[in-house]
């Protein structure tokens, strides 16, 4: 039996055993004493920590404390310059500008955005695009990048043409893989997706297969499937991976953080070659996915077992896919798994895991698109206060970097617009019709709950749906992250 603990993300910092010499450093990034990450956020139960070898491909994704240290410091001064280097601005805005805001100031300026975003969400419902796109702009002029959590938020929602704002997205990017290590390991959203839904496809997984052939949506960086690759090993079971084939235009992202397949495939080959396992990794797009198969069965392939995983709007993926792209290829490995491509074909047995971080429930339940814009505000303002919660003040600079290059790319009105438009496509698509759902098991919760050590810290891991398929990650009652689970035997 493959024990769950092995899935346990290992590269997540461990601030209870970090080297000491950064006690001694009072400037130093990681003040061990002072609570770095507020009253403990996220550490490793230590019986554990000796057996994990690494979710993070060791030769490309280790993090040095020191290397991390001095990454955050030239993010911080890069974002703490782009106070400096604004673009030019009137006298009068310059002059302006030096005057620092009183308690009172905020408060009204917050209520004012209160007041605005209300007009704006009733503007956008009567179809008011005119207006809607005057109070846009209004505010644009009220918020910044380096304020508070609403004002930030507001910020990357209303302005994602601004050139602040692309010149800060373009000098993080500089810096874009040491910043995804830290941000990944730091903050539990994607770790918690890929925990939930490598456990799910373990525990569903027969014990008596040879080949488990895992087809993956968004394969990135590869990252959800080191650890797979160690605790397969154990089982001495082969893998093939299947990436889903998609183009730049399929998805909202910088370019210079994107992932190349190739690169993906060459780390995940060598983990794989590291731990004795036989790894098979291909790439394919979705509309040959179902003749790919059929033509693996006809070669005598009918005995593999499959894992169908997507993952979409966890924020360390950066990037944005389209929904019409999550529904297409649900509906494509539902039809393999329930109706295989061919009639004389013997069904196939496998799971899907889906993984969200956009909220698309709130999509789904809103009747209004004043509901739904407040809804998904709730989302992101929760988002960022969990991150604001995890870094200490003096890292206010290097946590704006990472919100530029991670929580931006999810936050725009155009965006959001789009979203509402094609909702009834969207929402009414359902994979527990002729599929069964896999039930969360207790080891998986439990494992879950201990990652973000719940009780600690304020954030909560619990069941949901009647029949408990579905693993949601909360920060202080708002949902995060939600992991759904459906299996066909």
């Amino acid at each position: 039996m493959i024990q769950p603990g092995l899935l346990q993300p290992s590269m997540w910092p461990s601030f209870n055993n970090m080297n000491s010499s950064f006690d001694e450093d009072e400037d130093c990034l990681f003040d061990i004493d002072a609570n770095m990450f507020s009253d403990g956020f996220i550490d490793f139960p230590a019986h554990q920590l000796d057996r994990l070898d690494g979710v993070l491909l060791e030769d490309d994704f280790s993090l040095d404390l020191k290397e991390f240290e001095t990454t955050l410091s030239e993010i911080g001064d890069m974002a703490e310059s782009f106070e400096h280097e604004k673009l030019p601005i009137n006298e009068k805005e310059q002059q302006t500008s030096l005057i620092l805001p009183t308690d009172d100031t905020k408060i009204d300026n917050s209520l004012s955005l209160v007041h605005l975003i209300r007009a704006y969400e009733e503007a956008m419902e009567k179809e008011q695009r005119e207006l809607a796109e005057v109070i846009t702009k209004r505010v644009g002029e009220k918020v910044s990048p380096v304020a508070e959590i609403m004002d930030r938020l507001l910020y990357y929602l209303f302005q994602p043409s601004d050139k602040h704002l692309d010149y800060l997205k373009q000098e993080s990017s500089k810096n874009f893989y040491a910043a995804f290590k830290a941000f990944y390991q730091i903050f539990p959203y994607g770790t918690f997706a890929h925990l939930a839904a490598n456990l799910a496809i373990l525990e569903a997984m027969p014990r008596d297969v040879e080949i488990i052939h895992i087809v993956d949506f968004d394969i990135g960086e590869g990252i959800q499937w080191s650890s797979m690759i160690e605790a397969i090993e154990c089982e001495r079971k082969e893998i093939k991976l299947t990436s889903i084939k998609w183009t730049e235009d399929d998805s909202s992202y910088d370019s210079s953080g994107s992932w190349r397949f190739d690169e993906t495939k060459r780390r995940l080959l060598d983990h794989a070659r590291a731990f004795g396992l036989n790894l098979a990794v291909e790439e394919v797009e979705l509309h040959n996915l179902e003749s790919e198969i059929e033509k693996m069965k006809r070669r005598g392939g009918s005995g593999e077992w499959f894992s169908f995983n997507c993952m979409v709007g966890l924020p360390h993926m950066g990037r944005v896919r389209s929904r019409r792209h999550v529904i297409e290829f649900l509906k494509v490995a539902k039809g393999i798994l329930v109706h295989p491509p061919n009639c004389h074909i013997s069904s196939t047995k496998g799971i899907i895991t889906f993984g969200d971080g956009d909220a698309w429930e709130i999509l789904k339940e809103s009747p209004s698109f004043g509901s739904f814009f407040n809804g998904y505000l709730v989302h992101y303002q929760a988002l960022l206060e969990s991150m604001e919660f995890t870094f200490q003040n003096h890292l206010g600079e290097a946590r704006t970097a990472m919100e530029c290059l991670f929580v931006a790319p999810f936050v725009s009105s155009l965006g959001w617009i789009q979203k509402w438009k094609e909702r009834e496509a969207l929402c009414y698509f359902e994979l527990s019709c002729e599929l069964e759902k896999w039930k969360v098991g207790k080891e998986s919760l439990m494992e879950a709950k201990e990652m973000v050590r719940e009780g600690v810290s304020p954030y909560r891991v619990m069941v949901e749906d009647e029949n408990n398929n579905e693993l949601v990650l909360e920060w202080r009652g708002i949902k995060l992250v939600k992991v759904s689970f459906w299996k066909k035997s």
